[in-house]
Parts: structure tokens; C-alpha cells; sequence
């Protein structure tokens, strides 16, 4: 982020990475910054592929209440734990080409003992309720699509994402000519 002085009232920013410790502790940095440097709107433009469960819900929840009106865009892909942050945000818009993509959670088992395979299966049931309660608050599947999301990953195009509650309209992120754009 740029000095405070040089600190524009409407931000443009850039997220591609995957939702980590060190991505989303990236992300509270830059975004805190704002907070205290008299911007009004952020722009941020959020691509990426998922990550860990535990920091997308912690990134979710630091978005839903931030303080700053936060309009996130999907370019290209939000998948897996990356929906939950892009959910979050008060305005949402998505690219026309944009997918989105969700899916039960994934924990690798080999090689574990029996009683951290148990540990394992036991923590992936929490992670999925824990996901589940955050997605059905934002977005309307059929009842179909729900039980699918049992059996395989859910895509969603552009269109398919406005309906369902997943972005607010289609639209570009388009910082205004001679905008600064920054990358978080």
C-alpha cells in the first residue's frame, strides 16, 4: 500500500494466490491499512484456486464485518474455501466468463495410523458443517445440487452464480484509467 498522504478514497487491489496463513495475514495487513488511511471503497479483484479451511472461514469472517465498503470481483476462477471469503464480501460481482466452484472437504490419509485416520475423518465432518452453515446463509441451491455436493464438485458459471446467490450481478473489475492497482 502506498504512503498515507497518497492513499486515493476508492482502492484497487489484486488477491491471486491460494487462502493460507500467509496469504490471508497479507491480506489483514493491506486491508487494515485502509482502515486507518480515510479510503471509502475497495475494489479488490480475487482470484484463486482454495486452500485451507480454517483460514478461508477466518478471511470470511474479517470480511463480513469490515468496517469499508469491499466490492470483490471474480475474474477468472473462486474455488473451494476461496467462496467463502468471496461470499463475505457486502458487493460481488463476477466476470461473464467466471466460474465458481465448491466441494465437501479434503484430507489426505496416507500414510496415518487408524486412530489419525479417525482423528482425520472426524475433523473433515466439522470442516464441511462448518462451510455448509456459512454457504446455505449466501446461496440457494435445489435440493438436488446439495446432495450432489456429496457425490462430486459443484461449477457454476457466471449466470449460474447470480442465481444462486453467489455474486450480485455480472460485471468487470475495471479501475478507471490511471488508477493505481494494488497487489496484495
Amino acid at each position: 500500500m502506498p504512503d498515507q498522504q497518497q492513499v486515493p478514497s476508492e482502492v484497487y487491489a489484486t488477491f491471486c494466490d491460494s487462502i493460507t496463513q500467509d496469504s490471508v495475514k497479507r491480506i489483514f495487513g493491506s486491508l487494515s491499512f485502509a482502515t486507518t488511511n480515510n479510503v471509502q471503497h475497495i475494489h479488490l479483484l480475487l482470484q484463486s484456486m482454495g486452500g485451507s479451511v480454517g483460514d478461508g472461514i477466518c478471511l470470511y469472517n474479517f470480511l463480513k464485518t469490515f468496517p469499508i465498503e469491499l466490492t470483490v470481483y471474480n475474474c477468472g476462477s473462486v474455488a473451494s474455501i476461496a467462496v467463502l471469503p468471496y461470499i463475505a464480501a457486502s458487493k460481488r460481482k463476477t466476470s461473464a466468463g467466471a466460474t465458481f466452484m465448491i466441494h465437501r472437504t479434503t484430507g489426505s490419509a496416507q500414510p496415518t495410523s487408524a486412530t489419525r485416520l479417525h482423528s482425520l475423518a472426524e475433523t473433515v465432518v466439522l470442516d464441511d458443517k462448518r462451510t455448509e452453515a456459512i454457504l446455505r446463509k449466501h446461496i440457494k441451491l435445489s435440493d438436488e445440487e446439495w446432495a450432489a455436493l456429496d457425490k462430486q464438485d459443484l461449477w457454476f458459471s457466471a449466470e449460474e452464480a447470480v442465481k444462486a446467490g453467489f455474486a450480485d450481478e455480472i460485471g468487470d473489475f475495471s479501475p478507471p484509467k490511471g488508477s493505481a492497482i494494488y497487489a496484495i
